[in-house]
C-alpha cells in the first residue's frame, strides 16, 4: 500500500507496506503473536519564512536568489516534507522622521489600473507581487490583501503547480525598502501581531516546524523601541557602529530566541535559523564580504545561540545561490516522521532506509533501521526511535544516526509479527 507521502510529486517516495500475520518474513525475539495492527507513514508539515532584504543595494542578490529557486523547490519535494513558504521584508521602520509612521509600500494604483488608496504597509506581512497583463511580475509592487487575478498566492504550498513561478514572483520585491534592515523584528512580527490582526492568518499550521531564511547584505538593526537617532546619516551610522550593536540600544537576541521556541500561534515549533549574509566566502566568519555593506555580527549570534543543529549560514556574496539553496533543503528534510495508526508494540515495526547512489552509498544500498522504544535504554544510539501517539498527536518514527535521511532516500516500514 503506497502511502499519500509516496504520491507527492518527488523522487523520495515513502511507502508502509503491510505484511499480514500469514506473510511475516523474519520474527523478532519474544514477537507478537496477534497483529492487528495497520500503520500508514504521512509527510512532516514545514512552514518557511524567507525573509528578504528590499533596501537599494540588494537587486543582484535577489535575482540570483530568483534563479536558484527552482532547484531548491525541486530538493524540498524529494523529501517527505509538506512544506509551505511565505515571504516577508526587512523594511519595518524608516530611516525619515518627516514620513509618519510606518514604513510605505505598495503600488499607487490598484493592480490593473485605477486609483487606489496605499496604506501603510503591516509590518511583517507576507506579501505577493502585482503581475501585469501577461501574468509577469512587477518588482516592488508589493501586495498583503487577498489575491485577485492581478496577484499571484502570498502562501505558497508544496502541492501547487505554480510554485516555482510564485515563489520567483513574490521574492522580486524591489529596492525602495528601508535601509535599516530589521530582518529579526520582521520575523517576530509575522509570526504574532500580523497573525493576531489575520493579516498572515492561516499561515502556520498546526503541528508544522518552523524555518526562518533571512537574506540581507547588512546586519540585523531591530529597534522596535526606536532607540536609534531617527536621521539617516546617524542612524545608519548607529545601526552599523560594532560598538552600538550590542549595548542594549537594539532588540535582545535571547528575547528573540525565547520567543521562537516558545508557543508560536499557540505551539512549540522546533525552530530553524538560517542566514545568508556577510560571511566571509571561505571561512564562513562574520567579518564581511566583497558585495556586503556589514559584518552580520548580530545575526552571527543568534545562530550562535540557536545552535548547530538548527542553524545554517552562508555568504551572500556569491555569485550563485544554488549550491546554498541546495545545502539548506538538505538540512530541511524531516528527521520525525508521524505515524497512521498506532502499534501495541514497536517490534513489530521493521524500517530500514534505501539510499540511491551517492556520497553515502556509491551504488545505492539499503541500510536496516530497527526502531526502539523512546525512552528506553539505548534510544541515543538507535537507529530509529518510535514515540507512541497520546491523543492530542500522531505516533512518529525519528530517523538519527546511520538512518538520518537525506533526499531520495525510501524509507520502506512494514508490520512483522508471528501467528
Amino acid at each position: 500500500m503506497i502511502t499519500r507521502t509516496a504520491r507527492i510529486r518527488a523522487s523520495l517516495a515513502l511507502a508502509a507496506l503491510l505484511s499480514g500475520c500469514g506473510g511475516c518474513d523474519e520474527v523478532p525475539n519474544s514477537a507478537i503473536t496477534q497483529c492487528q495492527a495497520e500503520v500508514h507513514i504521512g509527510s512532516a508539515a514545514t512552514d518557511i519564512v524567507f525573509v528578504i532584504d528590499e533596501s537599494g543595494s540588494m537587486a543582484e542578490e535577489q535575482e540570483a536568489l530568483r534563479v536558484s529557486l527552482g532547484g531548491f523547490v525541486d530538493k524540498l519535494a524529494m523529501s517527505p516534507n509538506d512544506f509551505r513558504i511565505g515571504v516577508i521584508t526587512t523594511s519595518v521602520s524608516t530611516w525619515d522622521p518627516s514620513m509618519p509612521g510606518e514604513y510605505l509600500s505598495g503600488p499607487n494604483a490598484c493592480p490593473g489600473g485605477g486609483a487606489c488608496t496605499v496604506t501603510p504597509y503591516p509590518k511583517g506581512a507576507i506579501v505577493a507581487i502585482e503581475r501585469d497583463g501577461t501574468g509577469t511580475p512587477i518588482p516592488g509592487k508589493l501586495w498583503w490583501a487577498a489575491p485577485d487575478q492581478w496577484l499571484g498566492p502570498r502562501y505558497l504550498d508544496h502541492g501547487s503547480a505554480t510554485l516555482v513561478a510564485d515563489f520567483q514572483g513574490n521574492v522580486q520585491l524591489g529596492t525602495d525598502g528601508s535601509g535599516k534592515e530589521e530582518p529579526l523584528r520582521a520575523v517576530r512580527l509575522a509570526l504574532s501581531d500580523r497573525i493576531a490582526d489575520g493579516t498572515n492568518a492561516g499561515f502556520l499550521r498546526s503541528g508544522a516546524r518552523l524555518a526562518v531564511v533571512i537574506l540581507t547584505d547588512e546586519d540585523d538593526c531591530s529597534d522596535s523601541a526606536g532607540n536609534l537617532p531617527p536621521s539617516s546619516s546617524a542612524g545608519q551610522a548607529a545601526c552599523h557602529d560594532p560598538t552600538t550593536k550590542f549595548d542594549g540600544s537594539m532588540d535582545d537576541l535571547d528575547d528573540l530566541l525565547a520567543f521562537l521556541r516558545g508557543p508560536v500561534d499557540g505551539e512549540a515549533r522546533d525552530p530553524i535559523v538560517a542566514v545568508i549574509a556577510g560571511f566571509d566566502l571561505s571561512t564562513l566568519a562574520a567579518t564581511g564580504c566583497p558585495t556586503s555593506y556589514d559584518a552580520p555580527t548580530r545575526l552571527d549570534s543568534l545562530l550562535g545561540k540557536v545552535g548547530p543543529d538548527n542553524s545554517f549560514k552562508d555568504s551572500i556574496c556569491r555569485a550563485d545561490y544554488s549550491d546554498t539553496l541546495d545545502r539548506l533543503a538538505s538540512m530541511l528534510v524531516p528527521q520525525t516522521l508521524p505515524l497512521e495508526g498506532e502499534l501495541p508494540d514497536p517490534r513489530m515495526l521493521a524500517v530500514s532506509v534505501q539510499k540511491p547512489p551517492g556520497a553515502t552509498c556509491t551504488e545505492g544500498c539499503t541500510v536496516p533501521c530497527p526502531a526502539v522504544l523512546a525512552g528506553s535504554a539505548g534510544a541515543d544510539a538507535a537507529r530509529a526511535v518510535y514515540t507512541p501517539g497520546d491523543g492530542s498527536s500522531p505516533a512518529t518514527l525519528t530517523f538519527q544516526n546511520e538512518c538520518l535521511l537525506e533526499s531520495g532516500d525510501r524509507v520502506d516500514v512494514r508490520i512483522v509479527c508471528a501467528g
